[in-house]
C-alpha cells in the first residue's frame, strides 16, 4: 500500500476509535444493583433499597452552596433513608462507567434528581459494590448535589 493512502487510513481510524466493548453479564448485574436502588427510591420503598445494600452501608453527599462552598454529610442508610424514605423522588443516571476487578466494582455516572416531577439538582454518583454470596451489593454511595450543574452534566 502506498504511504499516503496508508497514512490517510490511519488518520481516519484514529478519529473514529472503536466503540467500547459491550457490558458483559457481570457488568450488567453491577449496574442492575445500582438501578434497583434507584427503583426503590422512586417507589419510596426502604426495604427494596435496603435489599441492594451490604449491612452498615455508608452514604456521603457533597452539596454545592451558592457561595462556592461544599457541605459534606456522611451517614448510614439506616440513619437516613432507612428511617424516612422520601416520596415523589426520582433519580436517574446516564453514561455509567463500570470498573470491576474480581469481587469489587464501582459505577460512576452523572445523574439527575427530581421531586414531584421538578428537577432538584444534578451531580455525579459513585457506587462501590462487592460481590457477596453470589450477588452484587452496594457498600457505599457517594454523590455530588449540584443545583446549577444540570446543563453541563446533561451533555455527558
Amino acid at each position: 500500500m502506498p504511504l499516503l493512502p496508508a497514512l490517510m487510513l490511519a488518520a481516519a481510524l484514529a478519529q473514529n476509535p472503536a466503540p467500547p466493548p459491550s457490558a458483559d453479564a457481570e457488568d450488567r448485574a453491577v449496574l442492575a444493583t445500582a438501578q434497583a436502588f434507584f427503583d426503590g427510591l422512586e417507589a419510596g420503598d426502604a426495604a427494596a433499597m435496603r435489599a441492594t445494600l451490604l449491612p452498615e452501608a455508608r452514604l456521603m453527599s457533597l452539596t454545592s452552596k451558592p457561595d462556592g462552598g461544599v457541605v459534606m454529610r456522611r451517614f448510614s442508610f439506616e440513619d437516613s433513608f432507612g428511617k424516612r424514605t422520601p416520596t415523589g423522588f426520582k433519580e436517574w443516571m446516564w453514561s455509567p462507567v463500570i470498573i470491576r476487578r474480581g469481587a469489587l466494582a464501582t459505577v460512576t455516572a452523572p445523574y439527575e434528581a427530581s421531586k414531584d416531577g421538578k428537577t432538584v439538582h444534578c451531580g455525579v454518583d459513585i457506587f462501590t459494590l462487592a460481590k457477596a454470596d453470589g450477588a452484587w451489593k452496594i457498600d457505599s454511595i457517594s454523590w455530588t448535589a449540584e443545583p446549577d450543574a444540570c446543563p453541563e452534566l446533561r451533555k455527558l
